[in-house]
């Protein structure tokens, strides 16, 4: 393997790509909300008669889901802007690629 190929890679995954996180994110800090308010309702009223161990547990499940929501969208909003700042790299005509212009005009 060259030198040249090496640096000419493709990318897998596209600079615009937020691989769902903000839906992800979104979806999880809904459901710690909702298990918020399930384990707030069960704490002060105790419509279920569920037991401690099992109220402990859905406390738990509430901050995991609400802590994952916020990190997914965390990465949601890194990933746009990493879409912002490829969008002005591509459409930046002033870094254009040697390789690039080289394609363009063969040599003689």
């Amino acid at each position: 393997m060259d030198r040249n190929s090496k640096m000419v890679r493709q990318r897998i995954i596209s600079a615009h790509s937020d691989l769902q996180t903000g839906f992800f994110g979104k979806f999880f800090i809904v459901l710690g909300i909702l298990l918020l308010l399930l384990y707030l309702v069960e704490t002060l009223l105790h419509p279920l008669g569920l037991g401690d161990a099992v109220t402990g547990a859905l406390l738990a499940f509430t901050i995991l889901c609400i802590g994952l929501g916020v990190i997914l969208y965390f990465f949601a909003c890194q990933f746009a802007k990493l879409s912002e700042i490829a969008e002005e790299i591509e459409s930046d005509e002033s870094l254009v690629d040697e390789e690039e212009t080289k394609k363009e005009k063969p040599s003689p």
